[in-house]
């Protein structure tokens, strides 16, 4: 089975007011890869996607998704954009 860690857990169905996902900082895999500008894999459950990170304030981080399949922006994210084997 392949399955893709992600960098944030982040519902991408969830927008508040300003029109663009969020998630608290305490969803992060690494926090130091937060980063305002950054690139990440987000997502949860089977959903993945490349978004940036937006703004980071407090406990709240928000960020923009790309659409389409995360092999397509590989380049943005590197090797934590790969499947990985699970077992």
């Amino acid at each position: 089975m392949m399955s893709m860690e992600v960098d944030l857990r982040v519902d991408l169905n969830t927008e508040d007011d300003t029109g663009l996902p969020w998630a608290f900082v305490r969803d992060a895999r690494d926090p130091a890869l937060l980063k305002e500008g950054a690139w990440l894999v987000v997502g949860s459950g089977n959903a993945r996607a490349v978004a940036q990170v937006v703004e980071i304030d407090d406990e709240l981080v928000w960020v923009r998704p790309l659409p389409g399949p995360v092999s397509q922006y590989r380049q943005l994210v590197g090797e934590r954009g790969a499947a990985q084997k699970t077992r």
